[in-house]
């Protein structure tokens, strides 16, 4: 009995080296969710394809919504005027771990532009998505791609079950501010808005040297 309850000890003391083993190397492996750094981005620009290399994602769950345009109705003459159209609704979710790259980059009012794609099959500025860089150096949505045949979008936040969640072109804080970014302005006055993320680890590297002194004699 008294070695089944050491050997029990030993299992148990095992399995918790083991478990907090593997949560130090869990946690040593988890990236952070940061918005991007115009200083950072601006040293990873000067490197060589690290720009393309660089994914990014949305701050918030987005959702983008495409209602067909009414001129494309069909007209009927009898007694009446009977128009006829289908209600087509296009609707397009970014969430936030869908990986972006930035594609060009422009400058608007004096404040860059980063144009980022979350599409394998676009390449173009016509069909990404435009963060403007905001007076507090965050990068915010400020442009959303229009499509053929579809009114204007209307955008999001996390969902378009609720019409209080749309957000519209606005200032951020002052009508100073040299442009407009999607905002949703809540009934506490407080405003959010779409920002671009990065994932970002950092590894802690440590060397030690060590000098042996050999006495004085």
């Amino acid at each position: 009995m008294r070695f089944e309850a050491v050997y029990r000890q030993r299992v148990a003391r095992t399995l918790s080296v083991l478990a907090l083993s593997a949560g130090l190397v869990s946690s040593a492996g988890c990236a952070r969710r940061l918005q991007l750094n115009p200083d950072e981005f601006e040293r990873i620009d000067k490197q060589e394809q690290a720009t393309q290399a660089l994914r990014v994602y949305v701050s918030k769950r987005t959702v983008i919504l495409y209602e067909a345009d009414e001129r494309n109705a069909t007209y009927e003459v009898d007694r009446t005027i009977n128009t006829s159209q289908d209600r087509q609704l296009l609707r397009v979710i970014i969430s936030r771990n869908t990986m972006g790259q930035i594609i060009d980059k422009e400058e608007r009012n004096g404040a860059p532009l980063l144009w980022v794609t979350f599409s394998r099959r676009c390449s173009q500025k016509d069909c990404a998505y435009g963060f403007v860089k905001a007076e507090d150096g965050v990068f915010r949505l400020t442009e959303v791609p229009e499509r053929e045949g579809y009114k204007e979008p209307r955008v999001y936040r996390y969902s378009d079950r609720n019409e209080k969640k749309r957000m519209k072109l606005n200032k951020l804080r002052s009508l100073a501010e040299k442009n407009d970014v999607y905002v949703l302005t809540k009934k506490n006055g407080k405003t959010k808005t779409i920002d671009l993320i990065v994932k970002k680890r950092n590894k802690a590297r440590r060397q030690t040297t060590t000098v042996r002194d050999g006495g004085v004699r």
